[in-house]
């Protein structure tokens, strides 16, 4: 596994400039879409420095980066996404048409959702998902 340029290089200021981008950011930008531009910036920069690929950036901020910021950004992300998977399988259509619930589907659904709705409540606005900077 490539190694994590960010993590190798956190006591410099470049790394840190571009951590304190990825904390202000994770919030109200894709992950893929900072991590393209956090490594075309180190790449141009860097070229030849390992862990500078859009992969490893992109595993920086999901994995390595503990700011509060990122970590609820990315929790948030993997609720929605489960949330919508599970929303997906709760009905199915039987070989006659009729349309069955799944309990426990139904079940896990509403504490998924209710763990979203908690992060909500207990995050500052400004920066959750989406939220204008500056509210």
């Amino acid at each position: 596994m490539e190694p994590c340029w960010l993590c190798t290089f956190t006591h410099t200021s470049d790394a840190k400039t571009l951590s304190t981008y990825i904390a202000d950011n994770c919030g109200c930008a894709s992950t893929m879409c900072i991590a393209l531009q956090v490594a075309e910036d180190l790449q141009e920069r860097f070229p030849d420095a390992q862990g500078t690929s859009v992969e490893a950036v992109l595993r920086h901020i999901e994995c390595h980066s503990l700011h509060p910021t990122c970590r609820i950004a990315t929790m948030l992300r993997g609720l929605l996404k489960l949330s919508d998977d599970l929303q997906q399988g709760i009905g199915k259509v039987d070989e006659d048409g009729n349309l069955i619930m799944e309990p426990k589907l139904i079940e896990t659904y509403l504490k998924v959702q209710s763990q979203i709705m908690q992060i909500y409540r207990t995050s500052e606005t400004n920066k959750l998902l989406f939220a204008e900077k500056g509210i």
